[in-house]
């Protein structure tokens, strides 16, 4: 049986917020800063500032990085897949 994690984050670390999907921001004290991912929106609850995200040892996290410049804002320059160990660590 897969154990639950939830981790606590401010609201201010959401990029974009889709239907079915929430665009998080890594920490910027992480060794993962600049870097963005994905997450289900069902499992991203809280209220105000204070939110959560949960997920279970299973999970694999896909961060990309984007150009900050004026031309390449849409491209990917960089991506890593994390463990749910990892991102346990990072948060």
């Amino acid at each position: 049986m897969a154990k639950w994690h939830k981790v606590s984050f401010n609201a201010q670390n959401i990029e974009h917020e889709t239907a079915n999907a929430v665009l998080i921001n890594m920490r910027h004290n992480s060794a993962y800063d600049g870097f963005q991912f994905w997450h289900p929106k069902k499992l991203v609850r809280g209220e105000g500032y204070n939110l959560t995200f949960s997920f279970t040892d299973e999970f694999e996290f896909k961060l990309v990085k984007h150009g900050k410049g004026r031309y390449n804002q849409r491209d990917i320059i960089d991506q890593k897949t994390i463990s749910a160990d990892e991102m346990l660590e990072q948060w």
